[in-house]
């Protein structure tokens, strides 16, 4: 009899055991799990994961842990882990406050200076909501107090400094979560270090055993170092164009790739051989399968998985603002550059609008200048004066359901005006090479 259950209440590493053992064991869930405690489930993981290296079981230990009071800037470290599920605080929709912000490893000076800095463009942002919030109201007389509201957030965020403490909840697998560990110990910054012993302390009082032995990677700390040392003798920071969206590669064949893909699962055949046989059919017999491929969907549906064959790579200049937004499609391969003021900043078009464009810019010009002190000293820990109006740039890879998904989301009225650009644009470059695949895409042009 067919029985489909959860297990609910058991701790986690109980739950991987119990989902471990039905590889070998004929008896149910359910009572795997009730025969079994915390010091069983312990050397069970101990012996298998730890000593056999058998870590999938680890994925079936599952995390939700919560973060207060991190920064901005960590978050973005935090949530560079392609298997986990994240939600942020948001600062479209709720005022941050300027007793609220991290303060890197300065010397007494510097930090001094740091914190003046600081404490001047959060002093700016508080001031001018209620600015904004006047003309916000007299420019949409039927907004209600909630649009209004956050209509003021969303024009004046990206003044916040990514400095700035935020709140972020995380679920995540054991095995997942020992990597993300594995990072932050292994990270530059002391506060990411800072963040993954917590985060380690935490996780061990729920899985003793999946997470104990993660450390410091060498790997990962030594050569990514070393590569930064030698790459920079070879560069310079004097970028000669500032495209917003770039398509730097693409799968010329895409449309080959996608039917023999369709192909591929609806015969028998060999994948080479499918290729030949595409070669009988005319462009049109072609486009009319993959046409047929698509006209059904529906408002909720991706394409069918053979369209993640072909992929696009776009080189993408824009706000960190609208950064934090993009990074949460971790579908994508994703590589991004250090934050720096090197391509300036944006000004919302409302902010200038409202006549804040002076006190906006004073602020900018504020953190560029505190920036230029730290760095040399203090590179990385120069990013976090950076309010989130600076652009920086970030390499996208994505396969084309992805694509679908990333240009009709992110290009909705509903979406901040920054991403929207970005989506759009994305949506004209890839219409450039590829207009009849295009052509299914679901955009907001306006």
């Amino acid at each position: 009899m067919r029985k489909i259950y959860t297990l609910y209440g058991y701790p986690p590493e109980v739950t991987a055991v119990a989902f471990a053992k039905c590889s070998r064991s004929p008896e149910d869930f359910d009572k795997i799990a009730n025969e079994l405690n915390e010091d069983k489930s312990r050397k069970f993981h101990e012996k298998w994961v730890v000593g056999y290296g058998h870590s999938s079981v680890a994925e079936h230990a599952v995390l939700s842990i919560a973060m207060e009071n991190v920064s901005i800037l960590a978050t973005k470290v935090i949530e560079d882990n392609r298997l986990a599920s994240y939600t942020e605080k948001s600062s479209r929709y709720q005022q941050f406050t300027k007793e609220r912000y991290f303060t890197p490893e300065l010397n007494p000076e510097l930090k001094k200076i740091y914190k003046e800095t600081v404490d001047l463009i959060l002093d700016k942002y508080t001031e001018l909501i209620p600015r904004m919030s006047d003309f916000v109201k007299k420019k949409y007389p039927n907004f209600s107090v909630i649009e209004i509201k956050n209509r003021t957030f969303d024009n004046l965020r990206n003044l916040l400094p990514v400095c700035c403490l935020t709140n972020l909840g995380m679920t995540i697998n054991a095995r997942a979560l020992e990597y993300a560990i594995c990072k932050l110990l292994t990270h530059p910054l002391k506060e990411m270090n800072l963040i993954g012993d917590e985060l380690k302390e935490t996780a061990l009082k729920v899985t003793p055993t999946l997470v104990k032995y993660t450390d410091y990677n060498k790997y990962l700390g030594e050569t990514v170092k070393e590569l930064e040392n030698d790459i920079k003798e070879f560069i310079s920071d004097a970028p000669d164009d500032t495209s917003s969206v770039k398509l730097v590669e693409y799968d010329q064949d895409a449309e080959e790739k996608v039917l023999s893909a369709l192909f591929y699962r609806f015969s028998n055949l060999p994948y080479n051989q499918i290729k030949e046989k595409l070669k009988e059919l005319s462009n049109d017999e072609k486009r009319t399968l993959i046409k047929k491929a698509l006209t059904k969907l529906g408002k909720f549906d991706s394409p069918l998985r053979e369209f993640e064959y072909p992929s696009y790579t776009f080189d993408v200049l824009v706000d960190y603002g609208a950064f934090r937004d993009i990074q949460r499609h971790r579908m994508m391969t994703q590589t991004n550059q250090i934050f720096s003021p090197v391509y300036g900043f944006d000004v919302p078009d409302e902010v200038t609008e409202a006549g804040m464009d002076a006190d906006y810019v004073e602020a900018m010009k504020a953190a560029k200048k505190v920036y230029s002190m730290i760095k040399d000293e203090f590179p990385k820990e120069a990013q976090y004066i950076l309010p989130m109006a600076f652009k920086k740039r970030v390499l996208l890879k994505a396969d084309l359901r992805e694509m679908f998904h990333f240009i009709k989301l992110r290009s909705t009225k509903q979406g901040h005006d920054s991403y929207r650009k970005i989506a759009q644009l994305m949506y004209k470059e890839l219409d450039k090479v590829h207009p009849f695949l295009a052509g299914f895409i679901e955009v907001d042009m306006e």
